[in-house]
């Protein structure tokens, strides 16, 4: 009987694990994300508007990251996809640095704002 006791109740503490776990609904660290934040941090920070090339850089970089947080279903989809558009914006309006470099700055924003949410997992 004593045997017994004890078996239920390491089976609750094991289903009980999982469980809580699920509920939580905590996303675990996920190497490939990291590595596309960091290679679009990188490009973001040589990205210039008098450079279309480099412009084009941090366009691949945010495009993969964006493909790669919609086939996760990543909860940060929409910032990582108006990142995508603020460097698509800023693209279109390379000849005009300014506002291209307005558009950059915003980028840049965002992607703090994916570090402090991203930063904890």
């Amino acid at each position: 009987m004593k045997n017994f006791v004890i078996a239920v109740i390491f089976g609750v503490f094991l289903t009980g694990c999982s469980t809580i776990s699920g509920i939580m609904n905590v996303k675990e660290h996920d190497p490939a994300l990291a590595l596309g934040y960091i290679d679009t941090k990188i490009t973001m920070n040589d990205a210039f508007c008098e450079d279309y090339e480099s412009l084009e850089n941090v366009y691949y970089q945010s495009v993969w990251l964006h493909e790669y947080t919609l086939f996760t279903n990543d909860p940060q989809l929409k910032t990582v996809g108006s990142i995508k558009k603020d460097i698509d914006n800023a693209m279109e309006y390379s000849d005009d640095v300014k506002t291209c470099e307005r558009f950059l700055k915003l980028a840049n924003l965002k992607l703090l704002t994916l570090k402090k949410a991203w930063g904890s997992r």
